[in-house]
């Protein structure tokens, strides 16, 4: 079937070619065919506002680590993501307390609605973090389903704790253009890592976690690891003791991911 450009450009043509190319509900279908031209304005991918009006803010921030390379200063960022979870984050709370150490946690909604008082003594201590409300990946999202995780996260830990959230990590690590947008309009910086706990290359050596994880570390890291999920990742929860206690004696410093951004 030929297709104009102008059809193209207006998005028409992702409705033209078929179930391929389809927005469903705000969704575009998993499978496209690279010829497929997206909508224009409105699909997942585009950092364009829906009604082509100028965004609310300049620029944004993206980030993977901290300042490194050489003469950059030993700190490191510890992160968890998708709690609080009554069964885990007091165990991660309880080991950082023990350590004297910081952590950064990107927070679900949905948790921080039922188990919010987890961290009620985290505040003014650890750092609290959007992590949308139900986790959804937001690459497959157009713009208003994206700011609407973000916003009712912000909105529910700003209640809840009595300060918005400043950083904002999106599920699974996917960004598209509408969840870029949607974070910068909310004044966050979404926040990556540059290493992080991988449970299943250690499934039949569980202590060599600490190896693991030292082993990708170096001066700026953000690590990525979880205070909820599956069984598996207690193997990190269990030996973070071990884990704080190795990047010390390798001379690094445990901070805040804004700690650690801000130098």
């Amino acid at each position: 079937m030929d297709i104009s450009r102008r059809q193209a450009i207006t998005g028409a043509a992702g409705v033209a070619v078929g179930a391929a190319g389809a927005v469903v509900a705000g969704r575009v279908k998993d499978r496209l065919d690279e010829n497929t031209p997206l909508p224009f304005y409105g699909s997942p991918s585009s950092a364009v506002r829906p009604d082509r009006s100028r965004p609310s803010t300049e620029r944004t921030e993206i980030v993977w680590s901290g300042p490194g390379g050489p003469g950059a200063a030993r700190r490191v960022a510890l992160t968890f993501d998708d709690g609080p979870h009554p069964d885990w984050t007091p165990r991660v709370l309880k080991a950082l307390e023990q350590a004297d150490a910081v952590a950064t946690f990107f927070c679900l909604g949905r948790n921080v609605r039922d188990h919010g008082d987890l961290h009620r003594e985290s505040v003014g201590r650890h750092e609290l973090a959007n992590h949308t409300f139900e986790h959804p990946d937001l690459a497959r999202f157009a713009y208003d389903r994206c700011r609407e995780e973000i916003d009712r996260t912000s909105e529910l830990m700003d209640r809840t704790y009595g300060s918005a959230p400043t950083l904002f990590r999106p599920p699974y690590g996917h960004v598209g253009g509408a969840g870029i947008l949607a974070a910068a309009e909310a004044g966050l910086t979404t926040v990556l890592w540059s290493a992080q706990a991988r449970e299943d290359l250690v499934a039949g050596h569980p202590d060599g976690i600490v190896d693991d994880i030292a082993g990708q570390v170096t001066a700026g890291s953000i690590v990525l690891a979880h205070d909820t999920g599956s069984a598996d990742r207690l193997v990190t929860i269990d030996r973070l003791p071990g884990v704080i206690e190795r990047l010390r004696a390798a001379g690094y410093e445990l901070v805040t991911v804004s700690a650690l951004l801000t130098g």
